[in-house]
């Protein structure tokens, strides 16, 4: 008589299922923006469900294969990442939720028909653009002065480095609404166009933007005439904006400089001498665009005058995320932010990234009269590729 065992047949073991791309990124998305949309205290549950609806259906689509599949190299953070939130917290308490990403380029690289992934990002970003509201003719004019042709690319096709992104964009959060701002590497069109300058170029086509491109003409004078040489040069352009609010500006970036920089005493000159405004504390991590000084130069064509922003790399002078946290908490403490006092700052990190968290790529600051002192955490997170594996069925609600 056959036993039971005979009657069965042998099967194989059910393979796992890897989950497609849409399913990987929105998952991985809205685990990190979730928390902190929570965290931050400022957007209501029907806010916080608009802003991940939008991660899942306008932003995951625009990410990529899987990381683990064939792709292009990610530029966006120095954590393999084309994905960076960040924490914009101002002096009046309220803290904003944001998010940075890059145009991920095509896979075919560099011998493919989008070697600089330029003719992708012109459909992403319109995309984009529409999804969030944003207005489409600044972003055409745009895309038409920083963009090549195809004559240029092909023209410039294994001349010019590929590895760099195509641009990159980001959405602030307010309310229910995305905010979109988008980034654009000058370089590429500014030798493609035989311009010697890739600055000159930049401050050009600025002036040609549509419309308002002539309004910006005062302040492109202005930051056209400065050597931008160091920050308290930069915050000023060469001493050349005088007023209280820059003035300010200054002073205060002064007492955070030592938490930003992670000084500890007896490292470099003492702050009382004048060798201390010159001098430079060594990056920890070489051979990375994600290093040095940055700055930005904001110009409206509706108000008058320049806001400066500086961008610190935290992760350069601070060996570990705890370090950065108890550093962040310090220099919220000293603009007087709740966040620097009740643990808020680092529990909000806890609560996106786990104990797995990594330093902040970079921490900006500014000061206008309006918002008063003001600063950006930029927290990027990394990616688990075992989570590509199928855990039961996944479904967005």
């Amino acid at each position: 008589m056959a036993t039971v065992d005979t009657l069965i047949p042998n099967l194989p073991a059910p393979q796992a299922q890897k989950k497609t791309a849409h399913e990987f990124w929105s998952e991985y998305l809205c685990s990190i923006i979730h928390p902190l949309l929570q965290a931050s205290g400022s957007y209501t549950a029907e806010q916080q469900l608009a802003q991940l609806r939008f991660l899942v259906d306008h932003v995951a689509p625009t990410l990529g294969p899987l990381p683990s599949e064939p792709r292009a190299t990610y530029t966006q953070t120095y954590v393999d990442s084309p994905f960076e939130p960040s924490l914009n917290l101002t002096a009046n308490g309220k803290v904003k939720v944001r998010y940075g990403l890059e145009v991920v380029k095509p896979a075919s690289g560099p011998d493919g028909p989008d070697p600089f992934g330029e003719h992708r990002a012109r459909e992403v970003l319109l995309q984009l653009a529409k999804a969030s509201g944003a207005d489409t003719q600044w972003l055409n004019s745009a895309m038409e002065q920083f963009f090549m042709t195809p004559e240029e690319t092909e023209n410039m096709r294994g001349k010019l480095p590929s590895f760099m992104p195509s641009s990159l964009l980001a959405f602030d959060l307010d309310g229910n609404k995305t905010m979109m701002k988008l980034y654009v590497i000058a370089m590429r069109k500014a030798i493609a166009s035989g311009s010697t300058s890739s600055n000159q170029f930049t401050l050009d086509a600025l002036r040609r933007m549509q419309p308002y491109g002539e309004k910006l003409g005062p302040g492109l004078d202005v930051i056209s005439d400065n050597s931008f040489a160091v920050a308290s040069d930069v915050m000023t352009l060469g001493g050349r904006l005088t007023d209280e609010t820059t003035l300010k500006r200054v002073e205060i970036l002064r007492t955070l400089w030592p938490l930003l920089r992670n000084e500890k005493p007896g490292e470099g000159p003492d702050p009382s001498d004048a060798a201390w405004d010159a001098w430079e504390k060594p990056e920890r991590i070489t051979g990375t665009p994600l290093s040095g000084l940055q700055y930005n130069v904001e110009l409206n064509p509706s108000k008058p005058g320049l806001e400066m922003k500086s961008y610190v790399p935290l992760f350069q002078h601070n060996a570990s995320a705890q370090e950065s946290e108890a550093n962040m908490e310090r220099i919220l403490r000293k603009l007087e932010h709740e966040w620097g006092s009740n643990g808020k700052y680092s529990a909000a990190i806890k609560a996106a990234y786990g104990k797995d968290r990594v330093s902040p790529t970079f921490v900006s600051f500014s000061y206008s009269k309006s918002k008063g002192p003001y600063m950006s955490s930029y927290v990027p997170g990394t990616i688990d590729v075992g989570a590509e594996m199928k855990a039961g069925n996944w479904e967005y609600s």
